[in-house]
């Protein structure tokens, strides 16, 4: 009898017709690839932070997760979530990836970048590029963390970024932090999701 009630509740659940008063969404099967419903899903608009996947997925395929980095003065362009480095740090590729994803760092997305890129702007390229090779005709990256007070920020649309998340989670480094729910750095520190 409970495992019927349960059944019709969940059946009553997906039944149910739900408002949606967003500008655009997308209900995705990235294993078939193909939209099951969405609205305005070639809409577009800014990712903000949600763009910290394509430099996730551009710092995995493209550094080694022990590599040190000392942290420089391109973390002073850093503003809103961060995870608050210093200058002079010296901290791994990985600890800065997690801290990007878990903290949506923005100092960590710069470091990287820089890392990288050797500079802040051709890792903008190699995102703009990783996004052309990919399938996302549309979307345009002008920075690493998502913020878009200082330039035009990074524009995607729901669809595009369905199909960014389905490439990411076929890396198994990328699937192992974003499960992640707390993460301890090299140096004792704890960074929380």
């Amino acid at each position: 009898m409970k495992l019927l009630i349960s059944f019709l509740m969940i059946f009553q659940m997906i039944c149910t017709n739900v408002e949606f008063y967003g500008k655009s969404y997308i209900v995705y099967d990235s294993l078939n690839q193909y939209v099951v419903e969405g609205r305005n899903i070639d809409y577009l608009q800014s990712v903000a932070s949600i763009s910290k996947i394509m430099t996730a997925i551009v710092v995995i395929e493209n550094s080694r997760l022990d590599k040190k980095i000392t942290v420089d003065e391109t973390i002073n362009k850093a503003y809103g979530s961060c995870v608050y480095i210093h200058i002079k740090d010296r901290i791994t590729i990985q600890d800065l990836l997690y801290g990007l994803m878990l903290r949506s760092g923005n100092d960590c997305a710069l470091m990287l970048a820089k890392s990288v890129g050797g500079s802040v702007e051709r890792f903008v390229e190699m995102m703009n590029e990783k996004a052309r090779d990919i399938g996302m005709k549309q979307t345009h990256f002008s920075n690493p963390s998502g913020l878009d007070e200082e330039d035009e920020g990074n524009l995607s649309t729901v669809k595009e970024m369905a199909i960014l998340y389905r490439y990411c989670c076929q890396n198994p480094l990328f699937n192992q932090i974003v499960k992640t729910k707390e993460y301890k750095r090299l140096d004792g520190k704890r960074l929380l999701a």
